[in-house]
C-alpha cells in the first residue's frame, strides 16, 4: 500500500532513545551505517540521520549533509540561463546531499523512499525560504542498482562526475528546474 509523506513521522535519530538493532534493508553497508556509524557522524557534525516511522515502527532512514557541486560550463549555462550575467562567475553551487537512504525490507514497494526524497526537497526549500540559506541542488552518489529509480524521480548525472568505472555515480536534482516528484 502506498504511503504518503503525511503518514510518516520523521524524527532526528537519537541513539539514546531509538533502538535500530532490528533495522534491515537488505544492504549490509546501509544497515551497518545506521547501527554503528550514524551516531558518530552526528556527534562529529559530518551528517545527520532522520528516521521515518509508520504506525510507531521504523520503516526507513535518510542521512543528510551539506554539499556543493561544480558544474561544467555547458551545464552552468543551462542552470543559469535565466539569471543575470554576473552569475557567470559562480563556480560552485550549494546543495543538500543524501548520504544514505535505507528502507526496511517489509516496507519496500510502499513509496517510503519517494516520500523521503520529497522530505529532502522540502528541507532544501526551508533552507532557502525560512532560514535564508542558499541551496540549489539535492545531490547523492547512487548505488548502481538505484540509478534508474533516481532518474525516474528527476535526478540527472553530474556530467563532470559521470564515470562508467565509478561504482556510485554522482547525481543531482535541481530544486528549481527538475520535475516535481510524484
Amino acid at each position: 500500500m502506498p504511503v504518503a509523506l503525511a503518514d510518516l513521522k520523521i524524527v532526528s535519530f537519537d541513539p539514546k532513545i531509538h533502538n535500530v538493532s532490528g533495522f534491515d534493508c537488505d544492504d549490509p553497508d546501509l544497515n551497518d551505517f545506521l547501527k554503528n556509524d550514524a551516531a558518530k557522524y552526528q556527534h562529529d557534525h559530518l551528517s545527520h540521520t532522520r528516521l521515518a516511522f509508520l504506525n510507531g515502527k521504523i520503516v526507513g532512514y535518510i542521512t543528510l549533509l551539506a554539499d556543493c557541486i561544480i558544474l561544467k560550463t555547458s551545464e552552468k549555462k543551462y542552470v543559469l540561463e535565466q539569471l543575470l550575467d554576473f552569475h557567470q562567475t559562480v563556480y560552485t553551487f550549494p546543495a543538500l546531499k543524501i548520504g544514505r537512504i535505507g528502507i526496511q525490507n517489509e516496507s519496500k514497494g510502499s513509496r517510503i523512499g519517494t516520500q523521503l526524497l520529497k522530505y529532502t526537497i522540502g528541507l532544501a526549500a526551508r533552507l532557502n525560504g525560512e532560514l535564508n540559506i542558499g541551496c540549489r541542488f539535492i545531490t547523492l552518489d547512487a548505488y548502481p542498482q538505484s540509478v534508474s529509480w533516481y532518474e525516474k524521480n528527476g535526478f540527472v548525472y553530474n556530467k563532470q562526475y559521470r564515470n562508467p568505472l565509478k561504482t556510485h555515480p554522482s547525481m543531482r536534482y535541481d530544486i528549481l528546474k527538475s520535475p516535481e516528484i510524484a
